[in-house]
Parts: C-alpha cells; structure tokens; sequence
C-alpha cells in the first residue's frame, strides 16, 4: 500500500510537471524582439532657430545581439498620421549593427507655416520580418509630434527661476535659443545651465548698452539673475 502511494503522488508530480511546462512561454535564444525606448515625443522648430529640416532620432532597443548586421524595418501607421508625406522622410529599412542592443535611426522632419499654428503627428511602427519580432505591446509604435511652436522646457525649473534665467516666458526662450544656439535638457546640471545663461545675460546687456533694450511682451526689460547684478 505504502508502494502503491508513493508510485501516486511520482505520477501526479510528473503530470503537474508536464502541465507547468505546456502553460510556460519560452523564448528562443535565436529570436530576438524590438521595441521603441519610448511611445512619444514632441519636437519644437523653435528650438532649432533657423533649421527647416531637422534630423530627429529614434532609438530601439532589442532582446538581444547577433555578431553579425541585421537589418530592420520601420513603417508609418496611417491611422496615427496627421503629417503629409511631404513634411517627413525616411528610408523604411535600418540596420542593427553587430553585437549591438541598441541603434539609432534617423527621421527628417520638414518645416513648413503651417507649423506654426498647427501640430503634425507621425505614426510609426515596427514591423515584424526575419531578424525581428515586435516587442511589447506597449512599444511597438511610437507617435512623433512636431511644431513651431514654444513652450517651456522641464530643465526651467523653479530653481533655473531663481537663480539662473528668471521668470519664463516664450519670448525669452526664444531669444535664449537664437543667442546661445543650444537646447538643453534635463540632464542638463546647474553649472551647464549658469553657463548659458551667463552668455545670454552678457546680450542682453551689449544690447541694452547699444540703444536697443530687449523688452519683454508688455514693455518691461527683459533680465536674468545669474551672476547677480
């Protein structure tokens, strides 16, 4: 009896084992899955004074590596696409480099008037084909809106506020922008930051010093804390 019940309980182990094995998604180590780094982004003309086309990157991520190039393919979405075909351009095949995870592609964005009243969106996705298979749901499509439009950035916090740039308004980003010919981030640190707004302080005041004060939209110079007065 003691037998028959320890032969029982092997067999019901082993069932539960093989239903365990059924229910488990496994991958291939040979499959490998793409995915967007992010699901969407907006790009501002007014921060690339004089600029009509502007080269913006895309990054993927992939699962894994393979030691040779591989070739992938990104398409446009229709239904998520606002933008003609004329106010962008890219190839539809890019390449994994070798032993990369990583890789950067290229879409060129053109500038046109409508931009400054009106925001494009351009839809892309990933396409599954023999070297890739689409990622997470989540990261399979990214949507890219573009303007002409300012607005302030996340790096303007309420410190840069205090002690850097001053109060923000749009006509003073924009002057920053054409002055310094930069446009910072968030990973931008404060001495980055006093940098620039030094340099645009130092305008300001050639400007003032030449008869032609900067005024902000309702008359009142336009000034900046940095560097005290």
């Amino acid at each position: 009896m003691k037998l028959k019940y320890i032969f029982t309980i092997l067999a019901a182990a082993a069932m539960f084992a093989s239903c365990n094995k059924e229910d488990i998604i496994t991958y291939d180590n040979n499959t490998r899955y793409l995915s967007f780094a992010t699901s969407e982004v907006e790009v501002s003309f007014s921060r690339y004074p004089g600029e009509t086309t502007i080269q913006y990157p895309v990054v993927v991520n992939s699962t894994g590596y393979s030691e040779k190039d591989m070739a992938y393919t990104i398409s446009v979405v229709a239904d998520s696409t606002t933008a003609q075909s004329t106010d962008y351009a890219m190839p539809s095949t890019f390449t994994m480099p070798a032993k990369a995870v990583a890789d950067t592609f290229y879409v060129s964005l053109n500038y046109t008037e409508k931009l400054d009243t009106e925001t494009m969106r351009l839809g892309l996705k990933i396409e599954p084909n023999e070297n890739f298979l689409e990622g997470a749901t989540s990261a399979r499509m990214i949507d890219i809106y573009f303007n002409n439009a300012l607005s302030k950035p996340a790096w303007w916090t309420s410190s840069v506020t205090s002690y850097y740039l001053g109060t923000y308004s749009d006509l003073k980003y924009k002057y920053f922008l054409q002055v310094t010919k930069v446009d910072l981030d968030e990973t931008a640190n404060t001495s980055i930051i006093r940098h620039y707004a030094l340099i645009f302080k130092a305008w300001l005041a050639e400007q003032a010093a030449a008869g032609n004060t900067i005024t902000e939209a309702n008359g009142t110079p336009m000034t900046v804390p940095a560097g005290g007065k």
